[in-house]
Parts: structure tokens; C-alpha cells; sequence
């Protein structure tokens, strides 16, 4: 298992599980198969080169079999945070702790960069699994977001959580 930023030549697996993400799992996603599909692969390469944000992956032999995001802040006043987004492992890879070591090594990388003292993320209340790890990893929730997502005709409530670090440098 190799775990390591995405780059632009990881353009079409990450559209690929992108897209498994939002079928497997549409309650957790913004964006819907329809759209996910739709975004030219240009996109994904762009995102990928964005100075501001980083892909990471969990490649088992050459395939893609987990994601999560990180995006950092330009603007001077925001500079001193950072969101997770996109956390996503595929469904036969789950309950082996491999979502852990992804945030884990996304962690150390936001630890490093003195700057961040605030790390926040977004949960659905219905994934109790992922709020469980967030928890474990020292985040801890500050706000409920009633009907953040409409999914098939249903409200979908996220929590948002915040992980405060020491102020560094």
C-alpha cells in the first residue's frame, strides 16, 4: 500500500473514484454522478495543480482505492486554516484502518506547515463510522448545519467539525 499526493497524472483515477465516491455514497458528496461525469478531465488536472489544494491517495498494487483533500487558504486572513474534504475510501477497502493512515499522513502534512493553527471538516450526522474517526483523531464538532444537501428529495443535515492546533512558529 503506498499512500502519496495526487498529481495531474492521477487525473483520470481520481475522476474514476470521484465518481464511484458519489455512487456509492450520495448522501456524503456535493456534487452527484451527473456532474462528476460531466467535469472534463482538464478539471481534474487543474485541481490537481492548484497551489491550494492536495489530493491524497491510498494506491494498493497500482489502483486508486482512497482519497481525501485538503485546501489551504490564500487570502491572508484565512491563511491560518485548512478544510479536509473528499474523504472517500472504496467499500471493499473499508474496516482495514486505511482511512486512519490516509488522514494520518494528510495531518502530518498540515502539522508541518506552521501556519495552520485550525482544521475544519464537514460530516454527514448519518455517517457515524466517519464522524467516530474524525473524533478519535481530535476534532471536535462546534455547529449542525440542518438541510445542507437535498438528496433525492431528502434534507441532509452535516455537522462541522474544527481540530485546533498549537499555535506554532
Amino acid at each position: 500500500m503506498l499512500i502519496r499526493k495526487l498529481t495531474p497524472n492521477d487525473a483520470a483515477a481520481l475522476k474514476a473514484i470521484r465518481l464511484e465516491a458519489v455512487q456509492d455514497a450520495p448522501r456524503s458528496f456535493w456534487s452527484n454522478a451527473e456532474e462528476v461525469r460531466a467535469r472534463e478531465l482538464d478539471s481534474f488536472c487543474q485541481q490537481l495543480s492548484d497551489p491550494y489544494e492536495t489530493i491524497y491517495g491510498v494506491f494498493l498494487e497500482s489502483s486508486l482505492i482512497a482519497i481525501a483533500g485538503l485546501k489551504r487558504y490564500g487570502l491572508a486572513k484565512l491563511q491560518h486554516k485548512a478544510t479536509i474534504f473528499g474523504v472517500y475510501t472504496q467499500a471493499m477497502q473499508r474496516k482495514q484502518g486505511i482511512a486512519r493512515r490516509l488522514l494520518l499522513i494528510l495531518l502530518d502534512d498540515v502539522y508541518s506547515d506552521p501556519n495552520i493553527v485550525q482544521i475544519s471538516l464537514s460530516v454527514n450526522t448519518e455517517n457515524q463510522s466517519a464522524k467516530a474517526l474524525y473524533i478519535s483523531l481530535g476534532f471536535e464538532p462546534y455547529a449542525l448545519e440542518k438541510n445542507s444537501m437535498r438528496v433525492d428529495g431528502v434534507f441532509i443535515h452535516e455537522e462541522h467539525l474544527v481540530l485546533a492546533l498549537p499555535i506554532r512558529g
